[in-house]
């Protein structure tokens, strides 16, 4: 007879948004709601039925026989999953459900499976409801304060609040829900980096730190929950930071058109706190919140010239070549982003370097390794130098994972064993250390960067490419790696609590490092609340696709009203088939007129042809001879203006104003890709392929043609001449950009 494997595991991995079949569904059922328990045999036919026994209140019931499921498939979001999707269907395995009912407020359910002789651990449910209660308390410094001993829904600041709900299983609330009136003409904003829409009006967004490949839809690698309400016909809002690190949601009008809805988990003490924020315009609101939370750092003026990556340049001859190329075609580069440097195992030793392995609590430096001259590296501190003569920095990718080695590595080897013996890393509720459960570094160690001791250890294995080589800084990629609310940080935190500030806190460790030690930037996906301390910031993964294109533009915008100023993209997508020449030249059309110009491809295992997205790999690819003189005018046009960037980036840091702002907030008419680029210019992208002219909603007052220098009154919809080198901008009358 053939043994049965029997599984069931409420909560799976806690995949924030997709469900394993052995999972509870829903996870958390409400008070006599009807819900699903989940499980899986193995192999395929090995049990001929699985029951569920359960107690309420410890009285045993009836048994129930769980039925079998053919043809399971999750439910995914439109768009999105598709990897989950493929890797979890083609398990060999029996799919089974159970109906059961979730138990009244304060009472217990326990219950387990059986099958073939098996049996699972017992799982235990409290009963959960919403009751009204309670309310808001305003503080001396202004902020409001939700508790269930509240007396009043009265809020300062708010319009009428509707309703003050809890979750609780009788004792204690883990969650509460507020719902507060708007207008019809109410717009929503912000809440992140938003790839779906500007205004979301009528969407259920989550806060939730996420790492989504490509297709993002509403999920977000950098969620903020700091809310803009503003109404272009009224002239007025307001703004509302949620000041908790946990997860929460919001309906934007979604179920009633006269309010939103904000529901979040609670901290231990039940509270939650709110801060409201008031001015006479949107941007001055934001400005507000992005100063509170941060300040806004100003990153060093040579990041606001042109960066150039891929994933593929893994050897200093192919770095050097790619200089080469944009040395030649006239194309001044300032920042140069490596990824494929490392060793790929420590992310603190070059590929190929020579060297004696140390013990796991050694700090490395430069002379401890040779490199050979037939390596992929013959020289990194000759490379720095090399590129710091022709004016461009450099920067090296890094990741918050100590990656689990599929072969014997002895330096990676002696720092994991040193590692685990001084209890880093973070670790589960049973004090096991915590394994990574999404696909990225799966079976990996998450760096708990709460822990000084730790900190400092991982920080120190990276310092002699700042001290010694002369890098000027990290693209610090991930911090989406956590996928639990129970394990514990050094600091006393769950896992809960530090879900979606972790790559704040990663990236922020990073910056400070850094700056400590030269002029340098850190280069992040991922970010939360606070994140405007250590810039700069990219929108992550994206096709080479109009409609990519076209989200990374909201994307961009969605996270300068979320307090994130600093902000780019990789040109015309990195990801897939190249872009079109007409893509690629609108995107960077576009880039020019952004915080941060870059391009950057993704790894394609050095196939040829070259996935680079360099203008001249571009145009060798398309047979499009307009792509490198097109792109070189952007780039030079842009080196002109440095002068207003900088200028621009100053203020942003000063007054936490984003340097791209949305004109449609203020300007209904407006396209929502349309926008302010500091304070004088306006800037109207062309996102549809196949025109030579575009419709630009100017706002009130006289406005000048950047390129032509004719001017025209507000008020109005231009159509506007849009041949494939230039992109509609104009200046604000009466303004003088400082160039050079």
């Amino acid at each position: 007879m053939t043994a049965v494997t029997l599984l069931h595991t409420p909560y799976g991995q806690e995949h924030p948004y997709e469900q394993l079949p052995e999972e509870r569904f829903p996870r958390r059922p409400l008070a006599g709601q009807a819900f699903t328990i989940g499980a899986v045999t193995r192999p395929p036919g090995a049990a001929g039925q699985v029951r569920v026994f359960y107690e309420l209140d410890g009285v045993l019931q009836p048994a129930v026989a769980a039925r079998q499921i053919t043809g399971w498939q999750p439910e995914l979001e439109q768009g999105v999953g598709a990897e989950y999707l493929e890797r979890v269907v083609r398990i060999e395995q029996d799919v089974w459900h159970a109906p059961l009912t979730a138990p009244a407020p304060g009472q217990r359910l326990t219950y387990w499976l059986e099958a073939g002789g098996q049996h699972t651990d017992r799982f235990t449910l409290t009963g959960e409801d919403w009751v009204s209660g309670g309310g808001i308390t305003t503080g001396s410094d202004g902020r409001l304060y939700l508790s269930r001993d509240g007396d009043t829904q009265a809020a300062p600041g708010l319009p009428e609040v509707a309703q003050v709900e809890w979750l609780t299983d009788g004792q204690r609330a883990r969650r509460v829900r507020l719902s507060v009136r708007c207008g019809g003409d109410d717009g929503f904003y912000g809440l992140g980096e938003r790839f779906n829409a500007l205004n979301q009006r009528g969407n259920v967004l989550d806060v939730r730190c996420y790492e989504q490949y490509k297709n993002q839809g509403k999920r977000t690698y950098m969620p903020v929950p700091f809310l803009l309400v503003w109404s272009a016909a009224a002239g007025r809002g307001y703004g509302l930071h949620v000041a908790s690190t946990r997860w929460m949601q919001f309906d934007l009008a979604a179920a009633r058109p006269d309010c939103w809805t904000l529901e979040a988990d609670l901290d231990p003490d039940e509270s939650l706190t709110l801060i409201p924020y008031h001015g006479d315009d949107p941007y001055a609101i934001v400005s507000q919140f992005a100063q509170a939370a941060g300040p806004v750092a100003l990153p060093p003026q040579w990041a606001f010239g042109l960066w150039m990556s891929s994933n593929e340049w893994n050897s200093q001859a192919r770095v050097l070549h790619e200089v080469e190329q944009t040395i030649k075609h006239e194309i001044p580069a300032s920042v140069l982003v490596i990824e494929a440097w490392s060793d790929e195992t420590t992310f603190y030793i070059w590929n190929d370097a020579q060297y004696t392995p140390q013990p796991g609590d050694h700090v490395p430096r430069y002379s401890d390794f040779t490199f050979p001259s037939d390596g992929k590296w013959p020289d990194p501190k000759g490379l720095a130098d090399h590129l710091h003569a022709r004016d461009i920095r450099l920067l090296l990718w890094q990741i918050p994972a100590l990656k689990v080695s599929a072969e014997p590595h002895p330096q990676h080897d002696a720092d994991h064993q040193y590692y685990e013996a001084a209890g880093f890393g973070v670790r589960e509720a049973d004090g096991s250390l915590h394994r990574i459960r999404p696909f990225w570094f799966r079976g990996g160690a998450i760096w708990d960067v709460t822990n000084p001791a730790e900190r400092d250890w991982w920080l120190n294995k990276r310092a002699y490419l700042l001290e010694d080589i002369g890098i000027d800084g990290f693209k610090t990629d991930g911090g989406e790696h956590l996928w639990s609310e129970s394990v514990r940080f050094h600091d006393g935190r769950d896992g809960a609590a530090v879900w979606n500030v972790y790559p704040q806190l990663y990236t922020q460790a990073y910056y400070d490092f850094a700056t400590a030690r030269r002029e340098a930037v850190t280069f992040s996906r991922a970010g939360f609340t606070g994140s405007q301390r250590a810039p700069l910031h990219w929108a992550g993964d994206e096709n080479s696709t109009w409609d990519a294109f076209r989200h990374s533009i909201l994307a961009g915008l969605s996270a300068g009203i979320s307090g994130i100023p600093f902000w780019g993209w990789d040109i015309g997508g990195f990801s897939g088939e190249i872009p079109t020449a007409e893509l690629y030249l609108r995107a960077a059309a576009m880039a020019a007129f952004c915080p941060v110009m870059q391009y950057h491809s993704e790894y394609n295992a050095h196939r040829q042809p070259s996935n680079d997205r360099t203008p001249w790999n571009i145009q060798a690819r398309t047979g499009d001879l307009r792509v490198i003189p097109s792109f070189r005018h952007f780039v030079q046009t842009r080196a002109r203006l440095l002068p207003y960037l900088w200028q621009e980036a100053q203020h942003t840091a000063a007054s936490g104003q984003p340097m791209m702002r949305a004109v449609q907030i203020t300007h209904p008419a407006a396209s929502p890709y349309d926008y302010y680029f500091g304070r004088d210019l306006l800037v109207a992208p062309v996102v549809e392929p196949g025109v030579h002219q575009w419709p630009v909603a100017l706002p009130p007052g006289d406005w000048r043609d950047f390129w032509t220098d004719a001017i025209y009154t507000g008020s109005r919809t231009l159509m506007v001449d849009a041949p494939l080198d230039r992109i509609p901008v104009f200046v604000r009358a009466g303004a003088v950009l400082p160039q050079g």
